[in-house]
């Protein structure tokens, strides 16, 4: 079985030629050839297809999907509905103590987007993680979505994005009640704005400090505790205090699933 993080790196391959197959297809900020889109996309979207991942494109000007591959899987037999209602029925699957997650992102994320600078507005890549639903069988979902502008319109306000969701449900602590949101762009990346659901704070720091990322970059690298710690010239006990913060902050279960979790938001 494939883990989270090579999935979404199979997923990263779709996300190219998803984007270069859409520059053959967007006309005046509308799909032309929507149907022959609709078929190579989903022909390329077939391979991440499971009971673990969904895969769309979502009409920002409309806020409704235009194609979902993995979705009965994902979420189950849900009613056919009219696609204005489609995010309806996907809310109205949120756990009870997320029910202000609608409000609260969208409003985080309109605030977000307009605050970025016009040159700025390049390759963004925007994540949701630990928002949890509730399967139509009842079993539980913690999600991470990551989504990719392929369409921009002459403002660069995105008017399409290709979207990957999962069930990182195995990675998150059971107790955690928190979500969060990144939002990274800028010509290599080097922007970043965030949205931690414990303090509800707009940020333009990222989740962890630049301190924690060389900590974790050296776990990912299976280094030692005592081996950090003489290569940063800091304490064994800081590099603990470090590594139980970025846990803490994450909501990861163990650190194995802190190192997934920070790789998969392109924390590190």
């Amino acid at each position: 079985m494939k883990s989270s993080y090579s999935r979404l790196q199979d997923a990263e391959i779709l996300y190219n030629r998803i984007l270069d197959i859409s520059e053959n297809y967007f006309v005046h900020d509308v799909i032309a050839e929507k149907d022959s889109f609709l078929r190579e996309a989903e022909f390329l979207l077939r391979g991440v297809r499971g009971t673990d991942a969904v895969i769309g494109i979502f009409n920002h000007n409309s806020y409704t999907p235009v194609l979902e591959v993995g979705e009965k899987e994902f979420w189950g037999d849900l009613t056919e509905v009219a696609p204005e209602e489609r995010m309806v029925q996907i809310m109205s699957l949120l756990d009870n103590n997320y029910t202000s997650f609608f409000t609260d992102s969208v409003q985080w994320f309109q605030e977000t987007l307009a605050a970025i600078p016009f040159e700025q507005r390049v390759n963004v890549s925007i994540f949701h993680r630990g928002i949890r639903y509730v399967r139509l069988d009842d079993s539980p979902i913690c999600l991470f979505s990551k989504g990719m502008p392929i369409h921009y319109d002459a403002k660069r306000n995105f008017t399409f994005t290709f979207n990957y969701v999962q069930n990182v449900h195995h990675l998150f602590k059971k107790e955690f009640p928190y979500y969060w949101i990144r939002i990274a762009y800028g010509a290599n990346k080097e922007f970043v704005h965030t949205l931690h659901s414990a303090d509800k704070k707009y940020s333009s720091k990222d989740l962890l400090s630049q301190r924690e990322k060389e900590i974790l970059k050296l776990i990912a690298e299976d280094f030692d505790t005592k081996e950090i710690a003489e290569k940063l010239y800091i304490s064994a006990t800081t590099v603990g205090h470090h590594r139980s913060n970025m846990i803490e902050r994450m909501g990861a279960r163990d650190t194995t699933a802190l190192v997934q979790l920070a790789k998969m938001a392109e924390i590190i």
